[in-house]
């Protein structure tokens, strides 16, 4: 009721390290060196990570049970404090901190951790709610962490693998912000490992390849929506006719096992204020994201940033001090990450950024939108671009290959010819006219085309077709 003495002795120091390679890129990573080495034998994977008021100050949690405090969160990361904040959680998976005070989910509920006597301990391990139905099954772990402008908090539980035997096995959950009540909003969940929260309270989720998920997908959720496993659907009768689609899928070689969301909340990051963001756990891999809205109905896609990581990326927040972008990840189960826990900085350089910002679906083609402006000539010549299209098979069976849309039993892609490649008179806008429009679960753009000062712009887009617009587009 006071604070009891420190039992975790002194803090560990390291060193961060600032990225050298990649020095002439707009975007570089940062390692911010944890303890591994510690007198705990703490087994460091992280797994959800927020700043104090003090942003040079950060909580994270690991899936083996602890919380720990780093301090020294400056431009040169040349001293890391790291300290042991509380230990002995049921696989902690995402953290917030909220009045400068830690919350954290664990598979059993959601728990405030209290340090009374300010001694960097936490010594009161708050059960804040534990309404959550829970059961021995491996998969049914409880994934994320945000809040919205209420201060209600929201997070992932995955399903069991099979037919849901409690109220909560694949759903999106939210406390009231007292902790005093548990809600469903939406289900049909199957391994959700993350979860995002917009500037407008948008709530994303990404779901994860397996039975009645063909491909790995993220979602903008609705109340009450069903989103695809039919074993977490929770009605009286199986829900195999049709599901709520995902904002898009992701080729299993783009993203095998998908992690969180987040908002750019800073203009210090380069030229992506206000946009969407997703992690890759299995490939490591950072993305910027893209939607609309046509007639009612959101799409959108995704185009890679040219980085790699130490480990599976799955949590990140924007630093309140620095503008810049941290990230937290662990290897457990499968990634091709050579760590298996690590936390990054991902750093704007200020050299130029050029990249796909946006794509738009018109009748007749798609519009993308540059960082920065393209050469014209390159940007004219059709051989510069290619685009094929597949489907998936919603089925029962473990994820799905990729199929044919002319021929929906035969695997492999159908390529799309580009008809036209016209340039906006400033360079930013290029609409691809190609041969037809059609709703499609997936359709990449390959482009390598040069920018007005020469730089190379080498990218793959993949992104969904819900609905094809006959006039106009709707912004998001």
């Amino acid at each position: 009721t006071r604070g009891g003495p420190s039992r975790w002795g002194s803090p560990q120091i390291t060193q961060g390290k600032l990225a050298t390679s990649g020095g002439d890129g707009p975007y570089v990573t940062d390692t911010i060196t944890p303890p591994d080495d510690n007198p705990y034998k703490s087994w460091l994977r992280f797994s959800g990570m927020d700043f104090f008021k003090d942003p040079t100050t950060a909580a994270l949690c690991s899936v083996s049970g602890d919380v720990w405090v780093v301090t020294g969160l400056d431009d040169t990361l040349g001293s890391l404090t790291w300290k042991r904040f509380a230990t002995g959680l049921f696989q902690p998976l995402g953290l917030r901190i909220v009045d400068d005070t830690v919350h954290v989910t664990c598979r059993d509920g959601l728990y405030r951790l209290k340090d009374l006597n300010r001694d960097g301990e936490a010594d009161v391990y708050e059960c804040f709610n534990n309404d959550i139905a829970i059961t021995p099954e491996y998969h049914e772990f409880v994934l994320g962490l945000e809040t919205d402008r209420a201060g209600n908090f929201y997070f992932n539980k995955g399903g069991n693998l099979g037919w849901a035997k409690v109220p909560h096995h694949g759903t999106l959950l939210r406390v009231s912000r007292d902790g005093k009540r548990l809600d469903a909003v939406a289900n049909g969940l199957r391994a959700p490992n993350g979860i995002g929260m917009g500037p407008h309270d948008e709530i994303t989720t990404s779901d994860n390849e397996g039975n009645w998920v063909p491909a790995c997908r993220v979602n903008l959720m609705k109340p009450g929506g069903f989103y695809g496993h039919v074993f977490t659907a929770h009605t009286a009768t199986p829900h195999t006719n049709d599901y709520d689609g995902p904002l898009f899928w992701i080729p299993k070689n783009v993203d095998n096992s998908s992690g969180g969301q987040f908002w750019v909340t800073s203009d210090r990051w380069g030229p992506f204020n206000g946009d969407l963001l997703h992690t890759s756990y299995g490939t490591c891999s950072l993305f910027k994201c893209f939607y609309e809205s046509v007639d009612g109905v959101e799409q959108g896609g995704l185009v890679r940033f040219p980085l790699k990581f130490d480990s599976g990326v799955m949590r990140g927040r924007f630093s309140p001090r620095d503008g810049q972008l941290y990230t937290c990840g662990l290897v457990v189960w499968q990634s091709n990450g050579p760590k298996q826990g690590a936390f990054h900085r991902v750093r704007y350089t200020g050299k130029p950024v050029n990249m796909v910002r946006d794509l738009k679906v018109r009748s007749n083609g798609v519009v993308l939108t540059f960082t920065r402006p393209l050469d014209p000539a390159s940007a004219a010549d059709l051989q510069n671009y290619a685009v094929d299209r597949w489907n998936y098979e919603w089925a029962e069976h473990y994820g799905s290959p990729e199929f044919s849309v002319k021929n929906p039993k035969q695997k492999g892609h159908d390529p799309v010819a580009v008809t036209s490649a016209r340039l906006s008179a400033d360079g930013l806008t290029l609409s691809l006219g190609l041969e037809d429009v059609i709703p499609v679960m997936q359709q990449r753009v390959k482009l390598n085309v040069k920018a007005a000062e020469g730089a190379e712009v080498s990218q793959e887009v993949w992104h969904t077709i819900h609905r094809v617009p006959a006039t106009g587009i709707t912004s998001r």
